[in-house]
């Protein structure tokens, strides 16, 4: 990928927020309640995780003393580089990984040359998506890098940018890199039958400072003991409390709050259960939980009509997907779309599906559209797992929760290619 020149001004100036110190302050202080009540726990300490294993190519560009920009093909990373900060031209390789940082949003950053340092700062965008924000809020995003002891190591001069949806940080040098979440909703979504009952627990990544004055490490998350004293105000689509059309919401004695849901399953069924979130500083954020009430597997458009779900990744990647193994005197191919069926004619979470997946052949003579189509029987448990047998032989397995479904081990066949694939499907 070629590199853009370096363009003082390339953004228009946007309505920024200095991410406060404050709030990660405050989870530092969290190690225990202060509530006599409240066992103690000790103090969080820096907690290394193994390093992200590469996902899908890695992008290229080459950049040189006169500066430049890389973005990625996703446009979820940017790096600005100005000029004077390489001495030489350097080729810059941007490679998504698997995120095992704390609080991890998204995938993570493998970012190289390793230990590439520069003589200027350099500033990376990290674009976040609603997806990121599950569960959390766009004031709670942080930006870590990870050193080689695998400890995560805060950067706290990100400044947030709500209106264009960023969180930019300077750096000084390349390593694995991760947006993250210092406080999180847990579950951020679920999905539940009319009656039951979920428990809802604020997480806490919490900051660890050294005693270098290097950057805080970040230490595992786990759940606030002192949730009474950081929430308030949890509401069902608003209501404080809930009510009996929606379900209710209210904190418990280990400190968690119990969402359950009504004995009819609400119309629409989704709901959203949240709380006021309180920093250091008073300010307060909204964490929501999305909570879908049904009484079978999905829900229908209409009576004695099946779920019907359309393909939004393929091997972790987004559509169109053009990473299929082939010869190199085969044609690429190329996933651009699919839709899976799910049929539960009596509501119990068993039935039929059928799944067809759409490829392009790019051939000399022009692309050619053609897809596979497989269909079986399925059975569910309880927690949303799904159990797939396919006519004429085979099986894999999945997991439907809050209109989505993901397949594990999907036997897909193209005319060139035969794979086992990780398939993700969104309700429609």
């Amino acid at each position: 990928m070629a590199a853009a020149p370096s363009t003082p001004g390339h953004q228009p100036a946007p309505r920024l927020n200095l991410l406060a110190v404050g709030l990660m302050s405050l989870l530092a202080a969290c190690g225990g309640s202060g509530d006599e009540d409240t066992p103690s726990r000790g103090p969080a300490t820096g907690t290394p995780t193994p390093a992200g294993e590469a996902l899908g190519q890695a992008e290229f560009a080459t950049i040189g003393g006169a500066g430049g920009h890389f973005e990625s093909a996703d446009g979820r990373l940017r790096i600005d580089i100005p000029a004077g900060a390489l001495a030489e031209d350097t080729v810059i390789r941007m490679q998504r990984i698997t995120n095992h940082a704390h609080g991890g949003r998204g995938e993570a950053w493998r970012l190289g040359p390793e230990g590439l340092e520069f003589a200027q700062p350099v500033q990376l965008t990290f674009r976040y998506s609603d997806a990121d924000v599950r569960g959390t809020a766009p004031q709670l995003l942080r930006i870590a890098s990870q050193d080689a002891q695998g400890f995560w190591e805060l950067h706290e001069d990100a400044v947030l940018d709500e209106d264009e949806g960023t969180l930019v940080v300077p750096v000084r040098h390349f390593s694995d890199w991760s947006l993250l979440s210092g406080a999180q909703l847990h579950p951020a979504e679920h999905t539940l039958a009319p009656g039951q009952s979920v428990a809802l627990t604020v997480m806490l990544c919490e900051r660890v400072p050294r005693e270098d004055l290097l950057a805080p490490l970040l230490a595992a998350c786990r759940p606030s003991q002192v949730i009474s004293h950081l929430t308030r105000n949890w509401s069902v689509n608003g209501t404080p409390g809930g009510n009996a059309l929606t379900g209710t919401v209210a904190v418990q004695e280990d400190r968690r709050a119990l969402y359950t849901a009504p004995a009819v399953a609400p119309q629409p069924p989704a709901v959203a259960v949240s709380t006021e979130y309180r920093g250091l500083e008073g300010e307060s954020v909204l964490l929501v939980a999305n909570i879908l009430v049904q009484s079978g597997l999905c829900t229908p458009p209409g009576p004695a009509q099946p779920c019907q779900f359309d393909l939004t990744t393929f091997n972790g990647r987004g559509l169109p997907y053009d990473e299929l193994p082939r010869e190199d005197w085969q044609n690429p191919e190329t996933v651009i779309s699919g839709r899976l069926t799910l049929m539960d004619y009596d509501g119990n979470g068993d039935g039929t599906w059928t799944a067809r997946i759409h490829w392009v052949e790019q051939r000399m003579a022009g692309p050619l559209e053609q897809f596979e189509q497989l269909a079986g029987d399925f059975t569910s448990s309880g927690n949303g797992q799904l159990e797939f047998t396919v006519v004429g032989g085979g099986a894999f397995s999945g997991r439907i929760e809050h209109g989505r479904v993901t397949l594990s081990g999907y036997p897909f066949t193209s005319k060139n290619a035969s794979v086992t694939a990780e398939l993700e499907f969104a309700q429609q």
